[in-house]
């Protein structure tokens, strides 16, 4: 199946655990001098197999696709991520990923990538089947959501069902402003499994392993409550007046209709 935008590497998630372990090789090395403080990367060839490892997308193809990420940038961002902001990503999220009413947290089970967002690297959670089963209990929950596409995806769509080829979607349950792609003319509304519930959108990403990452800056919500929903009947949404975002592998198409859109 073609999935609108940029396809990023599942091999750049890693667990906070994890991500903790790699800045503490990066730390190692800085006492030894080499890091990348003033946005070079520094001859030690332990340092650029770090980089190369864990931020290769981010440098070497995310600077290529947008003029305002530079290899400064990124460089800069891993002087500051492994210096300060890996060890608050536990209490920075931690909330998120909580069931108050059985007093569990999932935080443990996020896999974790850094990707360019609306002028800034940005965090996102991937929705893998450990963190979806964790969640949901389960990673074939059915649901009915609708999507926006065009003639080409919807074809794209269909093949991808009739051969059991599917990439995680973004859909929606309610829907208050109109969608902004005008090309995007077909309204479909098909059947899922589902993989994350959220009130307002969350600038979902598609990933190279047939899943999506959330962004998760985008997990807070007006109020006192969290964007993503555990409960999915209680998912409507409305504080923000924008749509909710169903992120889910479709599993049948239930019927369409083309909408003239101005």
């Amino acid at each position: 199946m073609e999935v609108r935008g940029y396809i990023h590497p599942e091999a750049a998630f890693a667990t906070i655990s994890e991500w903790e372990q790699v800045a503490k090789q990066f730390l190692a090395l800085q006492k030894k001098g080499a890091d990348t403080r003033g946005g070079v990367i520094d001859s030690n060839p332990e340092l650029a197999s770090l980089i190369q490892k864990w931020f290769s997308f981010l440098l070497h193809v995310e600077t290529q696709r947008y003029d305002l990420l530079t290899q400064k940038n990124v460089l800069d961002f891993i002087e500051d991520f492994v210096n300060h902001r890996v060890w608050g990503m536990r209490k920075e999220f931690e909330a998120y990923f909580y069931d108050s009413t059985t007093e569990v947290s999932y935080i443990d089970d996020v896999r974790v990538a850094y990707f360019y967002s609306r002028g800034d690297i940005e965090p996102y959670a991937l929705l893998d089947d450990n963190l979806v089963s964790k969640l949901y209990e389960t990673t074939t929950e059915k649901v009915q959501v609708m999507h926006w596409t065009n003639e080409q995806g919807l074809k794209n769509l269909q093949d991808s069902i009739n051969n059991n080829h599917i990439y995680a979607i973004s859909t929606f349950t309610k829907q208050w402003k109109p969608f902004f792609r005008k090309d995007s003319n077909i309204l479909l509304k098909l059947e899922g499994n589902l993989r994350g519930a959220f009130k307002s959108d969350v600038k979902s990403l598609a990933t190279d392993g047939g899943n999506r990452a959330v962004n998760m800056f985008r997990l807070a919500y007006p109020g006192e409550e969290t964007n993503l929903c555990l409960n999915v009947s209680d998912c409507i949404g409305g504080a923000t007046a924008l749509w909710n975002e169903f992120i889910v592998k479709p599993t049948k198409l239930l019927a369409f209709k083309k909408v003239q859109r101005y």
